[in-house]
């Protein structure tokens, strides 16, 4: 079963809502916010403690690459762009992302706004902004990198801070992970992420025993994934 095909009507709404709301920072997030951003959405709720584990592996992440500035928050960060943009302060005003960030430091934060927001909502608005700016900072296609926060979400144990730093600036996410998961890729292209993401951080060959730590890992993923949907399906027939 396609892990969209689990989903009640009432958690894609409330999803594509989060999407909608984060398509308003500026259309470098457009295909984020129309796309993971909304599957993120609706997968938080069910999440439980998993959600805050997400939202601390962001902040070490991309305070590690140089995305965000030691002790920044990505849910704090997603909160500033939200109501930034409802202000008239997007993205696209700005002509280098660092910029940009400096503008949403400097953004006088409404604490009652804050209060009525939703944690997930905060917390993909924050993906996104730093989603963007990994794919800047690592000249990677707009939206190529999206997808990299389903491999900590469904495996953290081996999906470390360290190990997703290895694949993110050695260029080896070399797939559509959420598709992987879903088990809608090809045949051709699930081998080619899978040897893609074996690859040694000195980009040797890998061996034998890593090889097929990987593939156990990716296993569990999945495993992961699918009980996810099946959370969201039982909460979508109670919403």
């Amino acid at each position: 079963m396609g892990f969209f095909s689990a989903i009640g009507s009432a958690i894609s709404s409330i999803a594509s809502g989060i999407g909608s709301a984060v398509s308003s920072i500026g259309s470098a997030l457009s295909s984020f916010a129309g796309g993971i951003g909304t599957v993120i959405g609706t997968v938080i709720p069910v999440l439980g403690p998993m959600a805050t584990t997400l939202s601390r592996f962001a902040a070490v992440f991309l305070q590690a690459l140089g995305v965000f500035k030691p002790g920044e928050q990505p849910d704090e960060m997603g909160e500033r762009a939200l109501q930034a943009a409802g202000k008239g302060i997007t993205i696209d005003q700005f002509e280098d992302f660092d910029s940009y960030l400096d503008a949403l430091r400097d953004f006088d934060l409404d604490p009652e706004k804050a209060a009525k927001r939703s944690y997930a909502e905060k917390l993909v608005a924050g993906l996104g902004v730093g989603t963007v700016g990994l794919e800047r900072k690592f000249n990677a296609p707009p939206g190529s990198l999206d997808t990299l926060w389903l491999l900590p979400i469904t495996n953290p144990a081996y999906f470390t801070v360290e190990r997703m730093q290895s694949i993110i600036s050695t260029g080896r996410l070399g797939g559509d992970v959420w598709a992987y998961l879903d088990k809608r890729l090809s045949a051709g292209d699930s081998s080619r992420l899978e040897d893609a993401l074996t690859v040694a951080s000195d980009r040797t060959a890998p061996t034998p025993a890593e090889r097929n730590a990987l593939y156990d890992a990716l296993d569990q993923a999945r495993d992961r994934w699918a009980e996810l949907g099946k959370q969201v399906e039982s909460s979508g027939k109670g919403a």
